[in-house]
């Protein structure tokens, strides 16, 4: 499926702050999931280092990623790192 891929890689100062910041981040979730376009958004924490975390983002369009965006509901956290990576790809086939 063609669409759009987002990366969002998050490391906390402690594994207990990864650990409030995924449980808030739980809502958040489950309501984009049910906005038009929207194929997943989920949050995925590494085994190895408790303090980092993950969002994976898949849309079926920048258009539909947009209307996403116009929610205005991202963390704002200054304490925790982000790193985002955003990639548009086609289906091979």
């Amino acid at each position: 499926m063609a669409g759009v891929r987002l990366i969002i890689q998050f490391t906390a100062d402690s594994a207990e702050q990864a650990d409030k910041e995924i449980e808030a981040m739980k809502q958040r979730c489950l309501k984009a999931q049910q906005e038009n376009g929207c194929v997943q958004f989920e949050v995925f924490r590494s085994q190895l280092r408790p303090e980092h975390y993950a969002l994976l983002e898949h849309w079926t369009s920048e258009e539909a990623l947009e209307e996403h965006r116009k929610g205005g509901t991202g963390g704002s956290n200054p304490s925790i790192k982000r790193e985002r990576e955003h990639y548009e790809y086609q289906a091979a086939g």
